[in-house]
């Protein structure tokens, strides 16, 4: 990875209840612009302590894909910056979403990087 990008696992947690259906995606991170890198797909999990804890990929139009699940979930994660602090929606059905607060950012093969107190 080059100096002008780094590897990190971002987590996040629901405003509404930060217990449940908790975030972590795995992304490369422009510092310069404390935004996503590239518009490849993004691995990450939901529900990370959970019973329905499920992988899925991050499309770059903001589309969540867990596989062979039917969902229609979408974020506009891409669209924002990446620091702890910040927030961003998550769609689960065109009516429904609600909203997400990065809580720690966790750059790969380092200490981490930042950490809601």
């Amino acid at each position: 990875m080059s100096a002008e990008r780094l590897a990190a696992r971002v987590f996040a947690e629901w405003l509404d209840d930060p217990t449940e259906c908790r975030f972590a995606f795995d992304l490369i991170l422009d510092p310069a612009t404390a935004r996503i890198f590239g518009d490849w797909p993004i691995f990450g999990a939901v529900d990370l302590e959970g019973p329905g804890r499920r992988a899925f990929l991050l499309e770059a139009d903001g589309a969540l894909g867990f596989g062979d699940v039917d969902r229609a979930w979408r974020t506009d994660l891409r669209e924002k910056r990446i620091a702890v602090g910040e927030r961003f929606a998550l769609w689960w059905s065109p009516a429904d979403c609600g909203v997400y607060e990065i809580v720690k950012i966790a750059i790969l093969g380092s200490k981490t990087l930042g950490r809601r107190t």
